[in-house]
């Protein structure tokens, strides 16, 4: 019997090791459990320099290496050693040079759809490319949520009256940043600044925009740099949106005056700008809350774990060392900036007000223990409010009232 139990222990691990390796999928293209498993699991990556430069370290040694092969009479083994010290590392760094500004550059054309990302045409694509690990009722779930609440958004756009105000202001290197004011309430000095995601646009916050407005904010929804309407050669990652949020902070104050209440809110790449935003010493007083929805603890391992994993629709790629060169070649394009600074995680701890996360446990983009992480870090008082059965940046879908009570009764004793 015993032996059975062995027997059957060790083809388990075989068939586990097997379909790892081959990346067998289950249906809808959901990855084996101990695949999602290992995807989840806590991993922090720290950034060196030093692995950056190892490609062209290699390329010199090979091509010595080949100069001696010749030199001693080995010219068709030194050609041999000199290809493969530069060919792979030429087109490693060719597909990386290429791939900066398609990732990083200007995303201008994203996200056209009137109702945004989420609740337009597109949004039951975008919430299964979001969850790949949910299917059967759960995705039904999300799909039913995420349609009602595009109706009911629709329906209130058309009944308010209020049309969203197009707005500009600049942040501190001289950024021209456009935004959309939904201002239903004059009167109200409750305010919330809406950052949206990467590749999307102000509209992505018209998903949260009804449920906002009718707890009495009047709101303001961004285009973040290089995304949009808003000016910025680069994508902020959430460094440079840092200062943006700080810019928009005191518009915001300017419209409405001393005694504005704001909150910042943000969805991945938005949240991790709101919670970097906080760590400001100029960030303006009248700042008292901050929702950070599926925020990363810093761009560096987000970036390596969805290069690895192909998340976002990408193959998946050893992410050293194409992460490293990246970091090396747009810190050496002008306005570049080192992508290791991008830390929300450092950020948050030094906020002066407490925050509420929000995080879905089936996040593969920002995996749940990102949020764990930046939980254990944020100040006394913060919240973290996880959603079983959610996606990135889906949590609002897949149970919206339990989202929402806590998000408006957050708000509520802040604001």
């Amino acid at each position: 019997m015993a032996d059975e139990r062995d027997a059957a222990g060790e083809k388990g691990k075989d068939s586990r090791v097997f379909s790892y390796l081959k990346r067998r999928k289950t249906r809808e293209g959901v990855p084996t459990p101990h695949l999602m498993e290992e995807l989840s699991a806590p991993k922090v990556d720290v950034p060196v320099w030093s692995r950056s430069l190892a490609p062209f370290g290699f390329t010199l040694i090979m091509i010595a290496l080949g100069v001696a092969c010749i030199l001693l009479g080995g010219a068709p083994a030194g050609v041999m050693f000199m290809a493969i010290g530069v060919v792979p590392v030429a087109l490693v760094c060719a597909l990386t040079l290429r791939a900066i500004p398609a990732v990083l550059g200007p995303h201008r054309d994203a996200g056209q759809e009137e109702l945004g990302p989420y609740l337009g045409a597109g949004g039951d694509e975008r919430v299964r490319q979001m969850s790949p690990g949910l299917v059967g009722e759960e995705r039904d779930v999300m799909e039913w949520n995420r349609a009602e609440e595009a109706d009911r958004t629709w329906r209130w756009l058309r009944e308010s009256g209020v049309a969203p105000e197009r707005v500009e202001t600049t942040s501190d290197d001289g950024a021209r940043l456009a935004g959309h004011v939904i201002a239903a309430h004059p009167g109200s000095a409750r305010w919330v600044v809406f950052a949206h995601g990467f590749a999307e646009n102000w509209r992505a916050g018209l998903t949260y925009a009804r449920r906002l407005s009718e707890a009495g904010c009047n709101l303001l929804l961004v285009d973040m740099r290089a995304h949009g309407e808003s000016g910025g050669d680069w994508v902020g990652a959430g460094w440079l949106d840092r200062r943006d949020l700080v810019a928009w902070s005191r518009w915001v104050v300017g419209r409405a005056g001393a005694d504005a209440r704001v909150a910042l809110m943000g969805v991945s790449m938005g949240a991790a700008s709101a919670l970097q935003a906080l760590g400001e010493p100029d960030l303006p007083e009248q700042v008292r809350a901050c929702v950070a929805d599926s925020a990363y603890t810093d761009f560096w391992n987000a970036a390596v774990n969805v290069v690895a994993t192909g998340m976002l629709g990408t193959p998946p790629m050893p992410a050293h060392p194409i992460i490293d060169l990246a970091r090396l070649f747009f810190r050496m394009r002008r306005g570049g900036y080192d992508l290791a600074l991008a830390r929300p995680v450092d950020a948050v701890a030094g906020a002066g007000l407490p925050v509420l996360l929000v995080h879905a446990s089936d996040d593969r983009i920002c995996p749940a223990h990102m949020g764990e992480q930046l939980a254990a870090a944020a100040p006394e008082g913060s919240g973290l409010v996880s959603f079983p059965s959610a996606g990135h940046c889906c949590a609002v879908f897949a149970d919206p009232g339990r989202y929402w009570d806590h998000v408006l009764a957050y708000l509520g004793t802040r604001l």
